[in-house]
C-alpha cells in the first residue's frame, strides 16, 4: 500500500508539471497562429495594393493613348481643311490649268486624310486592347493573391530583395 500511495503521489506531481508545459505550448501556438494570420492579411493587402497600382498605371497609359489618338485625329482634320483652302486659292489664281491639278490634289488629300483616319481608328482599337489586357492582368494578379497569399508574400519579398540589390548602391 505504501508503494501505491507514493506512486499516486508522484504521478499527481508529474501531471501538474505536464499541464504547465502544455499551457505554455498552447500559448505559443496561439501567438504563431496570430502572427501567421497577420502575415497573410499583410500579404493580401500588399497584393491588392500592387494590383491597384498596376491597374491605375495601365488605365493612365490607355488614357494617354486615347488622348494622343484624338489629338492626332483633330490635327489631321484641321490640316486637311487648311490644305483644301490653300488649294482653292491657287486654283482661283490660275483657273484653267490648275483646275485639273486641284481636282487630283483634292483626291490625294482626301485619300491621305482617309488613311490617317484609319490609322487613328487602329490606335483606338489598340488602346482598347491595351485597356482590356491591363484589366485582365490586374484581375489575374488579384485572384492569384487571394488564392495563394503565402506564395504571393514570398514572391513579393524576393522581388523586393532583388530590386534593393539592383537599385541600391554600395555604401
Amino acid at each position: 500500500m505504501d508503494k501505491q500511495q507514493s506512486n499516486n503521489g508522484n504521478s499527481g506531481n508529474g501531471n501538474s508539471g505536464n499541464l504547465a508545459r502544455e499551457g505554455a505550448g498552447a500559448s505559443m501556438g496561439k501567438d504563431l497562429s496570430n502572427a501567421a494570420g497577420s502575415a497573410i492579411d499583410k500579404a493580401k493587402d500588399a497584393g491588392n495594393n500592387l494590383s491597384n497600382t498596376v491597374s491605375n498605371a495601365a488605365s493612365n497609359a490607355v488614357d494617354k493613348a486615347k488622348d494622343l489618338a484624338k489629338d492626332a485625329s483633330n490635327s489631321v482634320q484641321a490640316s486637311a481643311t487648311d490644305i483644301h483652302n490653300k488649294i482653292d486659292q491657287a486654283a482661283d489664281a490660275a483657273k484653267p490649268i490648275v483646275e485639273r491639278m486641284a481636282t487630283s490634289a483634292h483626291a490625294g488629300v482626301d485619300k491621305l486624310s482617309g488613311a490617317l483616319a484609319g490609322a487613328t481608328d487602329g490606335m483606338d482599337a489598340k488602346a482598347r486592347q491595351l485597356s482590356d489586357a491591363a484589366r485582365n492582368f490586374a484581375d489575374t494578379g488579384r485572384n492569384y493573391v487571394r488564392t495563394s497569399p503565402a506564395t504571393s508574400v514570398l514572391v513579393a519579398l524576393g522581388a523586393g530583395y532583388l530590386l534593393s540589390k539592383i537599385l541600391g548602391g554600395r555604401r
